[in-house]
């Protein structure tokens, strides 16, 4: 058995004299909470032992006409966003909207829902909103059913088991709307009462609450799915700011690069964040009191993971033109904010970025998760790696400033599409301002979205589209995006939601020589008399997978949550991508509950339903 000395030790980081202080209060919790929780032989093994580990060769990449070829009409699904008129002379028509895969019959196919917004926000204010467009799958095949009947401009998208029957539900977040729907036996989506006090709804005059993205958690580790909600500003739909911001000399022109575009969101009022904790049966009561942090940020994306290792869920909010925020649980479902001390509210430069989305992997294969951020053009897409405490910012040594900086990049997934081992970075990518257009912008409004390769010994490295039919290939503005096997063959597909386009399914023809693994990980079916308990769906549950021995032994580290990108949900299937390797030798689940459980070798290329206590349950050949 390997010893550990009693701290985890690793390369020296730089840090901001200033914060040494607080980031040292973080780094006791780090420090302190793992060891009770895992056995030496795991924590070597999640927290430090693949360092010595040789990355060896990455396998050649699929061949470019197989690539990710956009199947989304060819499978049947039609969808169109709207997002309010061309011109984008109001902020809320800017962002689109996300989608989310998930199980809604309980068969194994994964079906598709895309949030929907309006032709424009007088047609919202007549009454005449939008509904959620429901697709049902049958072996990657769609079928388009009626929506649950709703009305409003929708924007993001979470899913759970609210309700713990189950099956999957699902939470429709909008312009000054926020409901949970939960799923009836026979698959339907039935809406439940609105979650927004009077006052933030929608209503004759004023400002509502702006709902962007929303993620399922279990915050206080009860068995019960929480929801953190995200806000954006105050918009008041009669009333469009336009050309200018405040009065008299005071006022501030809205423009960029010297042309005239939509006001916002510097210079309005942000919204102070939700936490919504769950009652058990889809019902939910407003603590967000539990949020101890000065002040609001204008949210964009949410993700909930463990940043410190400590066994409870952590949030990372992106944050449009404000710090971001790095919620860090005290283990009983209080919160404080620690974006600055980790490195992850501010630019290395020391400025709040336009932060669009979020993804979180094991990149460096170091046991612990690090994060990908994304931004408006000409600030880059962060890349921070995981450290002892807090956050490693490694954006230039893997030459993602360079690649980036030109983009205006929304979703992000870290997710290992050619199942080589490593992770890529996969980013949605268009501007907001329909005048990037104009000449001497630098820039462009249609963008094509982009993937690299993360190997930690090189630099990243660009998938170079070379197929018309590739989801790489056309600049298009995409927004939203979610992760899932939609054909059943063992790799994940990209779902994507364009603005003001047609809807994007990029099917994975990627290593199709690499060997792979899927884990479902499943709470309980029945809740435990003793607490911490874990969720039925295994929210927040986390899984080591350890390849190889020896000297050559190294992990892949996975985190099961839904909430990931830009305003999206992806399905809850962990998916390991192990080379040419046709086995693993071991499986590792740490589940909310605080259990542990280890699971002996087994073969490659298997898709395997994990239940807390009961170890396999149910598995089947890719």
């Amino acid at each position: 058995m390997l010893k550990l000395s009693k701290e985890i030790t690793g390369p020296k980081r730089y840090r901001r004299p200033l914060l040494v202080p607080m980031v040292r209060r973080m780094g006791r919790r780090i420090l302190v909470a793992l060891p009770n929780r895992v056995n030496a032989l795991a924590l070597f093994l999640a927290l430090g032992g693949v360092l010595g580990a040789s990355c060896g060769q990455k396998t050649p990449p699929g061949a470019p006409q197989e690539g990710l070829p956009d199947e989304a009409a060819k499978r049947g699904l039609v969808h169109v966003n709207r997002s309010g008129g061309s011109k984008k002379r109001a902020i809320l028509e800017a962002g689109g909207a996300g989608v989310a895969l998930l199980d809604l019959h309980s068969d194994g196919d994964l079906d598709a829902i895309f949030a929907q917004g309006c032709d424009s926000l007088e047609e919202l204010l007549a009454g005449d909103g939008a509904d959620l467009a429901v697709f049902a799958s049958d072996d990657g095949q769609f079928t388009e059913l009626q929506g649950p009947k709703l009305s409003g401009w929708w924007t993001g998208l979470a899913t759970g088991d609210l309700d713990s029957d189950g099956d999957v539900d699902l939470v429709a977040a909008g312009f000054g709307s926020l409901r949970v729907l939960l799923q009836a036996e026979d698959g339907a989506l039935l809406p439940g009462p609105e979650l927004l006090p009077e006052g933030a709804r929608l209503s004759d005059s004023g400002a509502p609450a702006w709902c962007t993205s929303v993620a399922t958690l279990d915050v206080d580790r009860d068995g019960n799915l929480d929801l953190y909600v995200g806000c954006y500003l105050d918009l008041d739909p009669r009333a469009i700011p336009a050309g200018a911001l405040g009065e008299g000399a005071l006022a501030v022109p809205c423009r960029w690069k010297g042309l005239d575009v939509y006001c916002g969101p510097r210079g309005l009022r942000a919204q102070p964040d939700l936490l919504l904790m769950g009652n058990g049966d889809g019902s939910f009561r407003d603590e967000s009191q539990r949020l101890s942090g000065e002040g609001a940020g204008y949210t964009l994306s949410v993700l909930p993971f463990d940043a410190d290792g400590d066994g409870d869920t952590d949030i990372a909010v992106a944050c449009d033109s404000s710090p971001n925020r790095l919620w860090i649980s005290d283990g009983s479902g209080s919160f404080s904010d620690f974006g600055y001390e980790a490195g992850f509210a501010l630019s290395m430069d020391g400025q709040a970025e336009a932060g669009m989305g979020l993804a979180a992997g094991d990149v460096d294969r170091d046991g612990r998760l690090d994060l990908a951020v994304t931004n408006f053009s000409e600030e880059p897409t962060r890349l921070l790696l995981g450290a002892p405490v807090g956050f490693t910012d490694a954006t230039y040594r893997y030459g993602l400033n360079a690649e980036s900086r030109p983009l205006l990049s929304w979703g992000a997934h870290l997710i290992d599409l050619d199942g080589d081992g490593f992770l890529e970075l996969f980013t949605t990518n268009g501007h907001v301002y329909p005048e990037a257009d104009e000449e001497l912008t630098g820039t462009s409004y249609h963008q094509p979205d982009t993937l690299w390769r993360l190997d930690p010994s090189t630099r990243c490295e660009r998938f170079e589209a070379r197929a018309a039919s590739s989801i790489l290939s056309l600049p298009r503005g995409t927004r939203g995006s979610a992760v899932g096997d939609v054909d059943g063959d063992g790799r994940p597909e990209l779902l994507i939601s364009a603005i003001d386009g047609a809807a994007i399914l990029g099917m994975n023809r990627l290593g199709q020589e690499n060997k792979r693994l899927c884990v479902r990980l499943l709470g309980p079916q029945s809740p435990t008399e003793r607490a911490p308990r874990t969720p039925r769906d295994g929210t927040g549950a986390r899984c080591v997978l350890v390849l190889g021995e020896g000297a050559q032994q190294h992990a892949l580290l996975s985190e099961s949550f839904t909430a990931e990108g830009y305003q999206s949900a992806s399905s809850p299937w962990l998916h390991f991508g192990l080379g040419e390797r046709a086995s693993y030798t071991a499986l590792r689940i740490t589940w909310p509950s605080g259990q542990t459980e280890e699971l002996g070798s087994g073969s490659a290329n298997r898709r395997l339903w994990v239940r807390e206590g009961e170890g396999i349950i149910r598995e089947e050949a890719l």
